[in-house]
């Protein structure tokens, strides 16, 4: 009776680990075995004092056709997506039920209108090395202002999605900083 107590104690500490191990894992699983989309973006550059620099990416696409029976109010849903012949996806319809197959992420739904659904994305930031983000925010300012754009590379697993990077013209943000940052900067006059 008396090694209850540490037996308690014990599991404690096992589930404290257990759980962030566990979405750990999830979210490596999905980045390995996740098939690859590509989708337009738009995003600020904002900073977060407790979390660090990081890209805040936000998809073009936040509307979709919806079944307005089906989705009368906010709540999760999920995103059926396709593949266009630029190999950007597009989102064809939200659905309150999970897809048995297909490409599908889940999504949260903010609001309906008529046909139409209102949606954020479970993905909304890119965390980066603080010595890279001041580059990094120029860098993403011009490309979105350009008419080529930023895609973002997520990975999609069983209606899970994480941002595994961005690109511009097909190479990685990172490359591109590489370039930029090997170039010296214009002389001010």
């Amino acid at each position: 009776m008396k090694s209850l107590p540490l037996v308690l104690f014990g599991l404690t500490v096992l589930a404290q680990w257990a759980v962030p191990l566990a979405a750990v894992r999830q979210h490596e699983r999905v980045l390995a075995e996740g098939e690859l989309i590509r989708l337009k973006c738009t995003a600020p550059d904002p900073y977060d004092p407790l979390r660090g620099r990081y890209l805040a990416v936000r998809p073009e696409i936040t509307e979709a056709p919806v079944d307005q029976e089906r989705i009368s109010r906010s709540g999760p849903a999920y995103a059926l997506l396709e593949a266009g012949a630029d190999g950007v996806a597009t989102v064809t319809r939200i659905e309150r039920e999970r897809p048995v197959s297909g490409r599908f992420v889940r999504v949260h739904v903010r609001w309906t209108t008529g046909a139409t659904a209102r949606f954020e994305w479970p993905f909304d930031r890119y965390y980066l090395n603080e010595k890279l983000a001041p580059e990094a925010d120029r860098w993403l300012a011009e490309s979105l202002r350009s008419a080529r754009g930023v895609l973002a590379e997520v990975r999609v697993l069983d209606g899970r999605a994480v941002l595994a990077d961005l690109t511009l013209d097909g190479k990685s943000f990172r490359t591109h900083l590489q370039e930029r940052l090997k170039t010296p900067p214009p002389a001010v006059p």
